[in-house]
């Protein structure tokens, strides 16, 4: 049975871990209605100005309206086929303290290429999961040189998979979110590889696997799991 203060902790994280799923499934679900209102839409649309601006607005209001987010977007990868030429679409943008502000990438066609996202874990998982894909923690060296954890839902339109709707949760908003609950357990939050997300003991560091020989399970949900040392 949990003591007041970890059940504490533990709707913390809970909280914190839904308002990351529910608002990446709400972004999804907003680009997907952008292309549903196109009559006769075809997937180049997705690179007409028009459209590019109306899931940049989806997106900058994701921002806006979740306090932990710090970046969000959207990425797409479409291939070659008769009907349309092989394309590339990343946007993504983040919170500044005199607002949100565009990922400036320079990403043109060739330099999206190169920069290929479908290896990244929360590319290629998001569409086989098919609801919420959470990565991390991992250090984001495209974006913010940051420990981050990505929520990843996939898009599709017409039942073909057109990319990833996308936010990251900087790590260190999630330290500062959950030490207030944790002042008097030594604990750790991890991945559900072991890996450490947050910890309230100087001994283990985020990034870090833990040993859990040396820990307990008190809590987990489908993404993360709560020991606490022994």
């Amino acid at each position: 049975m949990l003591t007041t203060s970890l059940r504490t902790l533990s709707e913390k994280i809970d909280s914190i871990i839904n308002s990351m799923i529910d608002s990446t499934g709400m972004l999804a679900k907003a680009i997907q209605s952008t292309l549903a209102e196109i009559e006769g839409v075809n997937l180049e649309h997705l690179l007409e100005p028009s459209i590019r601006k109306t899931i940049q607005e989806h997106i900058k209001k994701t921002l806006n309206n979740n306090v932990y987010c710090s970046g969000a977007g959207f990425a797409s990868h479409i291939e070659a086929t008769a009907n349309n030429k092989e394309f590339w679409l990343l946007e993504w943008w983040y919170k500044k303290a005199d607002g949100v502000k565009q990922v400036n990438l320079d990403l043109d066609q060739a330099t999206q290429q190169r920069l290929d996202f479908r290896t990244f874990e929360w590319f290629k998982q998001a569409p086989a999961v098919g609801n919420a894909f959470i990565h991390g923690p991992y250090v984001d060296y495209i974006c913010n040189t940051s420990y981050t954890i990505t929520s990843a839902v996939p898009v599709y339109f017409n039942q073909q998979f057109l990319g990833v709707a996308a936010i990251d949760l900087l790590v260190s908003r999630v330290e500062d979110e959950l030490l207030p609950f944790a002042t008097n357990d030594k604990v750790f939050l991890t991945n559900k590889e072991r890996r450490i997300v947050f910890s309230s003991h100087p001994k283990f560091r985020v990034g870090d696997l833990l040993d859990v020989s040396l820990a307990s399970v008190v809590y987990e949900n489908d993404y993360f799991n709560l020991y606490q040392a022994k």
